[in-house]
């Protein structure tokens, strides 16, 4: 991903599809096919490296936002990520470096006991359990209290500002309430360490779901931003080829 401002970001991934179904994702429609070993996932960052090597510009950002949930490919994630972050090796600092889960609570304490310094994003998508619930499955066995409280454990001990994913669906997740209720959730946690990215959502082929408009998506936001939480809107990269943030799918 080029950004104007001279950043090159490479999105990996750490599956070929995903297990967690969530339905307004394209990988999830895929179902899971099988984890990658962390020599695929290094591939897949020194592919772009050689590529920008020749433009004469390097990698910027690393984020495991691809295909698959990372933790629950703990082993090899972590593998990849110390290569990369070999002095010997890649070299890559690692706070260039963000693991994406869709809150996977037992393995965010693996990743504190693991002493990982780099970054964190949860996709959130929903401010309250039973919305939650109905989008992604995976929030049945992880609710949102103790998902939200180790979420905070791992901002503290790392000082990082944690970005909570949250992609717009029009007349599902996008209305002022809901904007009220995503404030009550992560009102508690400390401003400096919340950072809510909102994400238009990239339509899939199958699913009836909408992107937001834009003056739903502000009014949202602009809740957000009176009660003091930050927040962008996320530039939609890649959606001509159908590779944007819950597109990504194989064709055969």
């Amino acid at each position: 991903m080029r950004h104007k401002d001279g950043r090159n970001t490479i999105c990996v991934s750490c599956m070929i599809g995903c297990p967690l179904g969530c339905i307004f994702c394209a990988t999830g429609k895929m179902k899971f096919i099988g984890n990658l070993s962390s020599r695929e996932i290094v591939d897949q960052v020194l592919h772009f490296a050689r590529i920008l090597k020749k433009e004469k510009q390097t990698i910027t950002n690393i984020v495991f936002m691809g295909m698959g949930e990372p933790l629950l490919n703990f082993e090899q994630v972590m593998e990849s990520i110390k290569i990369l972050n070999d002095p010997k090796r890649f070299g890559f600092g690692i706070r260039r470096i963000t693991i994406s889960t869709s809150g996977i609570t037992s393995q965010i304490y693996e990743l504190l006991k693991s002493d990982y310094k780099g970054r964190l994003a949860l996709s959130l998508h929903a401010p309250s359990q039973k919305l939650r619930e109905s989008l992604m499955p995976i929030a049945k066995t992880n609710p949102l209290p103790e998902l939200i409280s180790v979420v905070k454990k791992f901002a503290n001990r790392t000082q990082l500002r944690i970005s909570y994913e949250y992609i717009l669906i029009h007349g599902v997740n996008d209305q002022p309430e809901h904007a009220d209720s995503l404030v009550e959730l992560i009102g508690g946690v400390d401003s400096d360490f919340v950072h809510i990215n909102l994400i238009p959502y990239n339509p899939v082929t199958g699913l009836s779901f909408k992107r937001s408009s834009l003056s739903s998506a502000h009014t949202f936001a602009q809740i957000l931003t009176d009660s003091g939480i930050q927040n962008t809107f996320r530039v939609t990269m890649g959606d001509d080829i159908q590779a944007a943030c819950g597109q990504l799918a194989g064709k055969s």
